[in-house]
Formats: structure tokens, C-alpha cells, sequence
């Protein structure tokens, strides 16, 4: 498997795994944001644990006044349900841990979604890394914590924390260009489903797309 991959132009690397396909190949994509799509088939063998339908996305956005990291990763999951129309009764964290001297880890548990969604606060160029782990929920978790995640989800979360322990900032410049800062000021959110939407475009394509 690929141990680095350089995002936002070499400006920051990070592991990314095999089979995952480049989104901004299949559709537009803002320039604070990464979106890798599962692309592996049923019938490749892999030793991760992961499915074929999980989605990536790593967001740069601007630094949140929570000093708390857990309180910061917390305020940028509201933002992203809400704008998803997400009702807060239905949603639930779980595994909360920290990770390195910068980072905070949770899974977002809903009835037909898990998000695992990992902060990691670079105070130095005043930018909070969203990465988020989309792994759709066939059947409903009512009970959510109460049952047993899929073993899909517990590899999402593994494959989480090493995104989180692997992410470096290679090249400060990207961050102290006046674009850069100006597309801070919007944050990106996620759209929750937007695996289904690169699927379905990739679905259609006839020649391999870039995988890794």
C-alpha cells in the first residue's frame, strides 16, 4: 500500500490506501478540499477491513475559537449535520481519543451512516484538518451504541488514525497565500453522501480512473 500521498499540491502529505480513486477526476472539487471515492471491486482482495463504498474527504478550514479540541471537533460536526439536515436526537459519539499532542478522534454514529472524523489543529497556520471516513449503513442503528459497529467502520476508524498520525505540513506557503486565506474564511462542509454521488459517476466511466 501507498505509505504517502502529497494533497493540495504537495503541501501536505498523508497515507491515502490502495484502491481509492482521486475524486476531483470525477467532479469539480473546491481547492481547500480532498475527496478520495472507494474504488475497489468485490472481487479484489485486500487486508484493511474496508468495504468497496467508503469516501474520504479531508478539509482545510479555519481554526474554530474552541481551545478544547474535542469541543472543536464537536462544533465542526454540527456544522457538517446541519447543513445536511441532520436531526442531533439521531446522532451519537462515540470512541472519542486524542491523537498525538494535536489531534482528536470520535466516530459520529446515525441510524444509516457512520462518520469516523479526526481533527488535527495546525495553530501555526491557524487551520483545523477535518478528515471524515463516510461508511454507509445498510440497516438502521437504532440503538447505536448498544450493537456492535460493522467491522467496516472499526477499519474506517484504524485507517483514521493513521490519516491523523501521517498528516504533515510540507510546504507553509499554500497557507499564507492570500487565496488560501481568503477560502478559509468559507468553510467546506461535507455532504455526507457524496460517496454515492463520485460512484455513480464512476460507475458510468469506461477506462480506469486513477486509483492508488
Amino acid at each position: 500500500m501507498r505509505a504517502e500521498y502529497g494533497l493540495y499540491g504537495g503541501a501536505v502529505t498523508t497515507y491515502i490506501p490502495k484502491g481509492f480513486l482521486d475524486g476531483s477526476l470525477l467532479r469539480e472539487v473546491p481547492d481547500t478540499q480532498e475527496v478520495y471515492v472507494n474504488g475497489r471491486q468485490p472481487n479484489e482482495q485486500y487486508d484493511d477491513g474496508l468495504g468497496t463504498e467508503e469516501s474520504i474527504v479531508i478539509d482545510l478550514l479555519e481554526q474554530v475559537d474552541e481551545a478544547d479540541l474535542g469541543m472543536a471537533l464537536r462544533t465542526h460536526v454540527a456544522e457538517i449535520m446541519t447543513f445536511n439536515g441532520s436531526n442531533s436526537q439521531d446522532r451519537e459519539f462515540a470512541r472519542e481519543a486524542p491523537v498525538g499532542d494535536h489531534g482528536k478522534a470520535c466516530l459520529v454514529v446515525e441510524k444509516n451512516l457512520i462518520l469516523c472524523v479526526g481533527l488535527v489543529r495546525w495553530a501555526e497556520v491557524d487551520t483545523d484538518v477535518l478528515i471524515t471516513i463516510n461508511v454507509p449503513v445498510k440497516e438502521a442503528n437504532d440503538s447505536k451504541q448498544s450493537v456492535e459497529l460493522p467491522s467496516t467502520a472499526e477499519a474506517a476508524y484504524q485507517l483514521l488514525l493513521r490519516m491523523m498520525r501521517e498528516l504533515k505540513l510540507v510546504d507553509r506557503s499554500f497557507f499564507d497565500s492570500a487565496m488560501a486565506r481568503e477560502m478559509r474564511r468559507y468553510q467546506v462542509i461535507i455532504i455526507t453522501n457524496n460517496f454515492q454521488l463520485f460512484k455513480n459517476e464512476q460507475d458510468h466511466l469506461k477506462d480506469p480512473v486513477r486509483r492508488f
